[in-house]
């Protein structure tokens, strides 16, 4: 019996917990600067082509410089927060 592979297992529900979102959250946070679509995809674990996606029709907050995509780090933390584990593998 391996009680530290239980100790990080997610909730019931087969979702992330509140914990492990909020410590999300507050790692991209303390990036402090824009974020490419790839690397946000490797935070959130989705692909890249899924956040350009997102971004296109304004489900995730995004801003462009020229024609790249550019994601705040805090709009993005306060995103997360906001759309709770349920939403995250919606759309």
């Amino acid at each position: 019996m391996d009680s530290g592979m239980n100790s990080r297992r997610n909730t019931a529900s087969g979702g992330a917990s509140v914990p492990e979102l909020m410590s999300l959250a507050s790692r991209i946070n303390a990036i402090h600067r824009a974020l490419t679509a790839e690397e946000l995809a490797e935070l959130l674990q989705m692909s890249r082509i899924t956040i350009l996606r997102r971004a296109k029709r304004g489900s995730i907050p995004s801003f462009r410089v020229g024609s790249c995509v550019r994601f705040d780090s805090a709009a993005i933390a306060k995103w997360l927060m906001q759309q709770g584990v349920r939403s995250m593998s919606k759309g």
